[in-house]
This record gives C-alpha cells, structure tokens and sequence, in this order.
C-alpha cells in the first residue's frame, strides 16, 4: 500500500479502539480492489465529539465507521441521515456529512448466515443493552424479516432501556436483576454491551434457564468466546459470535464509500488469523 497525497482517508472513532479489527479489515478490502485509500483508528475522548466529528473533512477524511461511546454524536454531527445513532458517516466532495447505521442490517445478516431459519424459530427477543448497537439492532428487527417478533429490553441503567423501547413499537423494558426470568422467555437473546470484552468482567449469565433451542448472540469479538457463548455452548444451544456483525456491518459501509460490496468470506479468515 503506497500513501500520497491523494490517498482517501477513512477512519475509525471511538473510545476504546485498540482493541478493533476494523482496520486490519478494511485495509484488506482496500487491498483486494486495488483503491488508493487506507483505513485507520482514531481514539476520540473527551470534549465535544460531535464538534471533533464535523472537523475531520478539513483533515482530509472522506468517511468513518463510529463505535462506543461516539454513535449519537455521530448521528447529530450529520447534515443528512435522520438517524437517532450513527455507525458510517461519509462526507462528500461538497463537504456535507451523511449518516449511515449498518449495524442493524449487518446483524441480520450475520444472524441469517449463522442461522438461516432463525425467523421461524423465533418469536420473542431479548436484547441486553441499550446503547447505539442495541438500537441499531432493535430497529432493524422491528419491522423485519419476522413482522410479529415481541421485543424486551433490559440495561444495567433501566432509565437508558426506558428510554430506548420508546422509540420502538412491540417493545418492553426488562428487570436486569431478574435476568433469569428473561432468559427463560426469549428465543433469541442479544448480548450487545461490551461486558465479556476483554478486560471488561462478564457476569454470571442464567443459561441454565434458557429453552432448550434458543439462539445466543453476543456481539463482543475479544474474546471470540465470550463466557456467555461458552456457557450457551456447553448447554447446546446456538451461538452467534461477533466477528460475524462486525464483518457484515463493515461491509455495508465500505459499500456506501466505495461502490463495492466486499468479500466478507475473505474477510473472516483474515480476522481468526489476527485474534489470539
């Protein structure tokens, strides 16, 4: 990869992102389309994010993905979009800001491609968090694939669950201190906080309370086995891991950038061979 002057610049925002493997992604793409961009992490704390988001075209960047904590500033930073949480931005060539959320759609496809028939088997979901991922997902699920799904929300902050569900139709907010009874009622459970990320403590997750086949996902990639899929995976039940959103969301913006949809395949192998 040969950097000038002319190379197109796309990041990724957030706080943490060392941990990320967008870049080793990205970058990948890049290489197999032969594109003069490249693809870098930029860590993004404190002060006004929004307003560090809107100075970034001056710096020369043509768009970014947006993780934890930065989605809704990203989305209110945009002249375009009408999103409440932004994940892809892209800023064309007259300077103005578009906001994307691929997150919702990159789930679906990552769940369809684990799990194909997930729609017929499912029928109640529940979703722990509430944060920019845990709505991207909601909103895609609701409406979707599946028009008739009942959706539970359930955070370690009831008033962010509360506050969430909303914006959404067919949607409750769950009791996070009697996370057993939730789990007992769900087909299709979500894990999208970052509690099980390395570093970051994972609770003692009721599996045993589980149906017998409900599906398991956790949107975490470091570890690739969190303690929540381990615990689903010794009881049999199907587990979701993240590389497959981030692979597929990652997908989706570099699509709404480049023009091109990437190899997502190729993609994965890359990323196992990058994790520990």
């Amino acid at each position: 990869m040969t950097i000038t002057g002319k190379t197109k610049v796309f990041a990724l925002i957030g706080n943490p992102v060392d941990h990320s493997l967008s870049p080793i992604m990205h970058n990948g793409w890049i290489t197999d389309h032969g594109l003069d961009a490249v693809y870098v992490a930029l860590r993004l704390q404190g002060g006004d994010p929004a307003a560090a988001i809107r100075t970034l075209k001056s710096f020369g960047f043509a768009g970014a993905n947006v993780t934890v904590p930065h989605k809704q500033a990203a989305a209110a930073a945009a002249d375009f979009g009408g999103f409440r949480v932004a994940n892809t931005l892209r800023w064309d060539d007259d300077g103005s800001l578009w906001a994307f959320n691929t997150d919702g759609e990159g789930f679906l496809d990552a769940l369809g491609e684990a799990t194909p028939d997930w729609a017929d088997r499912v029928s109640d979901v529940l979703i722990l968090g509430a944060g920019g991922a845990a709505q991207g997902i909601a909103e895609a699920l609701l409406p979707g694939p599946k028009h008739d799904l009942d959706l539970v929300i359930a955070n370690r902050t009831r008033s962010r669950a509360e506050a969430l569900a909303d914006t959404l139709t067919r949607t409750w907010v769950g009791d996070w201190t009697d996370l057993g009874s939730l789990f007992e009622k769900a087909d299709l459970i979500v894990q999208a906080t970052t509690l099980g990320m390395d570093g970051v403590r994972s609770p003692e997750w009721p599996i045993d309370r589980c149906r017998p086949g409900a599906i398991i996902v956790d949107i975490v990639y470091r570890p690739l086995e969190t303690p929540l899929l381990k615990a689903a995976r010794a009881r049999g039940l199907v587990v979701v891991d993240g590389l497959g959103m981030l692979i597929h969301q990652g997908a989706r913006a570099f699509e709404i950038w480049h023009g091109v949809r990437p190899d997502t395949a190729k993609a994965r192998a890359r990323l196992l061979a990058a994790l520990p």
